[in-house]
């Protein structure tokens, strides 16, 4: 029966793709709320496009006619362009093209990304707006995309409608201090912003995105390439309420998985908090700092990504683990000072104020014998810390963290 309606769903959308702009696209009255699904899929992520707007067709049955839910999609695909859709409460129906690009670009150049989102609301006019990013991602980290080095970390758009997984020249990013920059001049406050991407979920993302929306759900860690299961959660991202909203998208998101301890570290994160946390980090710096001088100050902490590594041939340096669990360091590193962290570990978590745990999950390059997930140690958000050890990376870590605002925000 799935096969039977994934095909339905792939034929209806073949054949609403065929129109423009056409009558009966606009709601009567703006929504309560729209939620955009930008999925940047000029990758190897194409292959998974049609199941989750499939299971977007399926949760949206869930959810009145008074909310929209909108997608742009732009796939590895050398004669279908760039598109964006509306997926109605319609069973005869369900997709209505609003808007076919006439030509192929980069999704994830940041004045293409801009006139999407602002093409996106003005096809659904509404009093709040939501958004959820589909595609790779890499948290803050800083890569080359072929032109210059600059701070990329959404995409990846490769340029050339290549689906293989190898993501090479003319590739291209979105950087995320480029991505708060648009979300500026567009002039929208979002009311959440989901992150179905890898390793997302770190305080310096999450502190650059800190006047744009008011909660932030990501995850520290890789995800898999099925990604959301959007037929349990879109009903979620309409929940009025904001923080009831963050903690059943998390729920709802590892309710897919039925092994044990085998999930998914996803959290929620109040962004009207990150400024207090920025504060509270900024007065145990001096602590944080000495801490890091001392002999292999990392063993046993948790941490979700090793980005210098080749898993293939089993390579796993020790100065590629860049994204290591900000409580679980802090805690390390104020554990003679109880006082100073208890007070720190309480703007902490009215912050990041929801967070599931996982004693593993799906990853690439993570050694899980490296560290011991507990209660105590694990934070559901990822930081930084500069160290002597990435010298030896060819990724410059400790110049690229001090582009970030987090970094200047704590005193580094």
């Amino acid at each position: 029966m799935k096969y039977l309606f994934f095909l339905l769903s792939s034929i209806l959308l073949l054949t609403s793709c065929q129109k423009d702009d056409s009558e009966g696209n606009t709601p009567p009255a703006p929504a309560k709320r729209t939620v955009l699904v930008f999925m940047s899929a000029e990758n190897n992520l194409t292959g998974y496009t049609d199941n989750d707007i499939n299971e977007m067709i399926q949760g949206r049955k869930q959810v009145g006619d008074d909310c929209d839910l909108l997608f742009y999609c732009d796939h590895a695909s050398k004669t279908e362009k760039p598109f964006i859709a509306r997926i109605r409460n319609n069973t005869s129906q369900p997709i209505d093209t609003l808007y076919h690009y006439p030509t192929d670009f980069y999704s994830t150049d940041s004045s293409h990304f801009m006139e999407i989102l602002q093409r996106m609301i003005q096809l659904s006019p509404a009093k709040e707006y939501a958004l959820v990013f589909w595609g790779h991602a890499n948290g803050w980290i800083l890569e080359n995309d072929g032109v210059n080095t600059i701070r990329r970390a959404y995409g990846v758009d490769n340029g050339d409608n290549d689906s293989s997984s190898r993501v090479k020249e003319p590739a291209r990013w979105l950087n995320i201090p480029d991505m708060a920059q648009c979300f500026k001049q567009l002039g929208i406050h979002w009311k959440f912003i989901f992150f179905d991407c890898c390793n997302m979920q770190n305080v310096e993302v999450a502190y650059e995105l800190r006047n744009a929306t008011d909660y932030i759900i990501a995850s520290p860690a890789e995800i898999t390439g099925s990604g959301a299961p959007y037929d349990t959660m879109v009903s979620d991202f309409f929940i009025e309420d904001g923080e009831q909203m963050g903690i059943k998208m998390c729920e709802d998101y590892n309710a897919q998985f039925d092994y044990v301890g085998g999930h998914l570290p996803i959290s929620v994160i109040a962004t009207n908090k990150m400024q207090a946390l920025a504060d509270a980090t900024r007065q145990v710096l001096p602590e944080i700092a000495n801490w890091l001088k001392t002999e292999n100050p990392t063993k046993g902490i948790i941490y979700y990504y090793n980005y210098d590594s080749d898993y293939n041939k089993g390579y796993f340096p020790e100065f590629g683990k860049v994204m290591y669990d900000m409580n679980d360091m802090i805690r390390a590193a104020l554990a003679n000072e109880p006082e100073k962290y208890e007070k720190w570990k309480k703007a902490f978590f009215e912050a990041v104020f929801y967070a599931e745990t996982s004693t593993k999950w799906h990853a690439n390059t993570i050694q899980f014998s490296d560290f011991e997930v507990t209660e105590e140690k694990f934070g559901g958000m990822s930081m930084f810390f500069p160290l002597s050890k990435y010298e030896q990376s060819e990724h410059k870590y400790n110049e690229e963290i001090k582009k970030m605002q987090w970094y200047q925000a704590v005193g580094w």
